[in-house]
């Protein structure tokens, strides 16, 4: 096997995960980025996509109506990506976890939820 050939894969299934999050197929999106978890194995991405697992379940909650679980999803996926740069992977994360926090926000002053943010990539 290309030793490329990991990485490469995980970015189709990071690419999937946002096509999936951005259509609101929050569900869908946690699949695949488990799957794309199970590809990356250790390579210290591993908090990374569980940020994007976590952030995909707390727009799932919020779509079913479950407010405190999406506001603990969505501490947990801020929690995750955190460490990470602006740009990782390609992907805008200070713009997401911008969003993400503005969600949380809202969700713990009582408002109406944000809308789910649109996964970009650079």
């Amino acid at each position: 096997m290309d030793a490329n050939q990991p990485a490469a894969a995980t970015g189709e299934y990071l690419a999937q995960w946002a096509a999936l999050f951005n259509r609101g197929e929050f569900f869908e999106a946690h699949e695949a980025m488990e799957e794309a978890m199970e590809l990356a194995g250790d390579d210290g991405d591993w908090e990374f996509f569980l940020g994007l697992l976590r952030a995909a379940v707390a727009n799932h909650k919020l779509s079913q109506g479950a407010v405190s679980g999406a506001i603990a999803h969505l501490r947990a996926a801020l929690r995750y990506l955190a460490p990470y740069p602006d740009r990782h992977q390609r992907l805008k994360l200070r713009e997401l976890r911008y969003a993400l926090s503005a969600q949380l926000e809202r969700l713990l002053r009582g408002s109406e939820p944000a809308p789910p943010p649109q996964i970009e990539f650079i």
